[in-house]
């Protein structure tokens, strides 16, 4: 069952690899080819829904990979070793988080179009007040439950395992979610998906030959 649990967590991170990656390739491509001329804003009409689409795949994969893989890869391991169930209640927290966000974006977002602009969509003092607090508290609870997902999670699989790359990982996801504060998150985190992708392989290497055979068994 380890080895199994290790061989999800591993594939979940490989997943949001391309999330991540996909998501910074879409805004770069977005970036870059800024149209220009007499059909300028028919081509950044098409570039920017091209670009929200190619975000929302990537958000798609990023929760595959969360709640598909890594939420079933830390549960297995908490059966194993009960450090992990902390780790196992941060995606549930993530879960709730976006339960709460969801929704009050869809319907800022659909205010937004009525309205023409933001200001206008979140007219009034209490109605604007009420969607900044649940945005507000959503983000926080996802917040936590990301710190015990993947920073708790990282220094639990160093603990246990003692690959210097999980503490590695854990350091640049915890720099990640500070350099969120400047709008800057993405690339640390990026990294962090890397390290913990090779760092569950070589721990599943490790497990299988100190496994033994039947013959030995």
């Amino acid at each position: 069952m380890e080895i199994s649990a290790l061989e999800t967590l591993r594939s979940g991170f490989l997943f949001l690899l391309v999330a991540v990656i996909m998501g910074i390739v879409a805004v770069l491509a977005r970036l870059i080819s800024i149209p220009h001329g007499p059909s300028a804003f028919a081509g950044v009409i098409s570039a920017v829904a091209t670009l929200l689409i190619l975000l929302l795949v990537a958000v798609g994969i990023a929760l595959y990979a969360i709640f598909g893989k890594i939420r079933p890869g830390v549960r297995q391991l908490s059966e194993v070793d009960s450090r992990f169930r902390i780790s196992y209640t941060g995606t549930t927290l993530i879960l709730v988080g976006l339960v709460i966000m969801v929704p009050v974006l869809i319907v800022l977002a659909a205010e937004f179009a009525a309205a023409g602009s933001l200001p206008e969509a979140m007219r009034g003092a209490v109605i604007g007040g009420a969607i900044l607090a649940l945005l507000l508290i959503g983000g926080i609870i996802v917040l936590i439950g990301y710190v015990l997902t993947f920073v708790v999670g990282a220094f639990t699989l160093q603990c246990r395992y003692q690959n210097s790359l999980y503490m590695a990982a854990g350091i640049l996801f915890i720099l990640d979610i500070a350099l969120f504060l400047v709008n800057l998150s993405g690339i640390l985190a990026l990294v962090g998906y890397v390290l913990m992708y090779i760092a569950l392989g070589d721990t599943m290497n490790r497990l299988s030959t100190a496994a033994p055979t039947p013959a030995q068994a």
